[in-house]
């Protein structure tokens, strides 16, 4: 591990020891309270920001503690609560554009409560009519005197129902009805100025709840992030933290249900024999098995080497989250009936869960897009090997 892991904060062992002390029985007590109430768990955060996790984790500035951040995902997806655990990289997201883009004091008073867990952070980001397209949005943050008026409204917005504060993408009109495409700006809202609709039911992650806000409101100029314009580069940042948790997170609920499956194959007996003596069963959970060690250790390496771009996230993003549909429902299959029963056994709940893993922070097709504008291709290879002969003189 690098030496400034331990000067940025505490070390990486005992940041991951300390949110081993959080996601203990009470933790686990409410998530499933949270899974049936339908409503994301404020004291989650709490308890994390209580414990100086998120301190810790941020003690060495904007730039993102990816040790740390590997730790704290793998360690929450291995709870196998897939809303709490997405609700938690949310608020953190948020945080990560918080520490980057706080340009007053008072976006830095709420960065400070967040990361001590008092205050809940959210994103509105998509539209209705725009998805992934964040180009697209149709809010507007008209200047009005010393602030902007800010309207519009938000399809999709996780933790809305108990957040504090929205950061808000928005189009900025500074002169009247100059309005120029692309002049994106981010707001720190407080939802007491919103209205905020009734939660979405969903396929699965039952316990973040999701629900659009609408909001027609003046805001002082302190509640834009940075200046007019670095909008979109704000929110890719925070983007690009959620897509690392997202891999995490993935990672720690791919190990612990792969244990348990194997678990099950070698007490489940049929046709004489454990299912783990079936080498058709043996095989397939070996396949998966090597393919989730290949996702942790490219996890580790990234942490190890500190260094993370937006499309490299966009990559391991996608390519864990299809893996994690994988391996949850093969896991699923294997468990038979009982998979497939929510009464028996949980299986069917975590498959559930992570569907949304291909679907937040940006669809496998808009970050496959991420991807390829990164491709170079080598032209001088190509030509060697398979440009046109020169013609023949005769």
């Amino acid at each position: 591990m690098p030496n400034n892991a331990v000067m940025n904060g505490s070390s990486v062992e005992n940041f991951c020891a300390a949110v081993e002390a959080v996601l203990d029985d009470g933790f686990r007590e409410m998530a499933a309270e949270a899974e049936r109430q339908g409503v994301f768990p404020r004291e989650v955060l709490a308890r994390l920001g209580a414990a100086g996790v998120f301190t810790d984790k941020w003690a060495g500035g904007y730039r993102f503690q990816l040790a740390k951040l590997v730790g704290l995902y793998t360690a929450l997806g291995a709870e196998c609560s897939g809303g709490v655990g997405v609700g938690v990289s949310l608020h953190d997201s948020a945080l990560a554009i918080l520490h980057r883009f706080a340009s007053s004091d008072h976006l830095r008073s709420l960065c400070a409560d967040a990361t001590a867990g008092t205050a809940v952070l959210c994103i509105g980001a998509s539209e209705q009519t725009g998805g992934s397209d964040l180009q697209a949005v149709r809010t507007t943050a008209v200047r009005d005197g010393s602030g902007y008026v800010l309207t519009g409204a938000k399809a999709f917005v996780s933790l809305s129902s108990v957040a504090d504060f929205a950061l808000v993408l928005a189009q900025c009109v500074e002169n009247g009805s100059d309005h120029r495409p692309g002049n994106l700006g981010l707001f720190a809202l407080p939802l007491t100025s919103a209205s905020v609709g009734e939660p979405y039911d969903k396929l699965g992650a039952n316990s973040l709840d999701t629900a659009p806000i609408e909001f027609d409101t003046w805001l002082p100029a302190e509640a834009l992030l940075g200046r007019p314009g670095i909008g979109l580069a704000a929110i890719t940042w925070g983007l690009t933290h959620e897509r690392l948790s997202i891999a995490a997170q993935v990672s720690g609920a791919c190990d612990r249900v792969l244990g348990l499956t194997v678990a099950r194959m070698m007490r489940r007996e049929q046709f004489g024999k454990p299912l783990f003596g079936h080498q058709a069963l043996r095989l397939r959970v070996a396949d998966l098995h090597a393919k989730v060690a290949m996702l942790r250790l490219a996890l580790q390496g990234m942490a190890a080497s500190e260094q993370i771009d937006v499309r490299t996230a966009a990559g391991l993003k996608v390519t864990a989250a299809r893996l994690g549909q994988e391996v949850v429902g093969e896991c699923l299959h294997i468990f038979g009936g009982a998979g497939y029963l929510t009464a028996e056994t949980p299986l069917a709940r975590w498959w559930q869960d992570m569907q949304l893993s291909r679907i937040g922070s940006g669809t496998d097709e808009v970050l496959w897009e991420v991807v390829a504008a990164g491709m170079k291709p080598d032209f001088n290879e190509y030509d060697a090997l398979f440009g046109e002969p020169e013609p023949r003189k005769e």
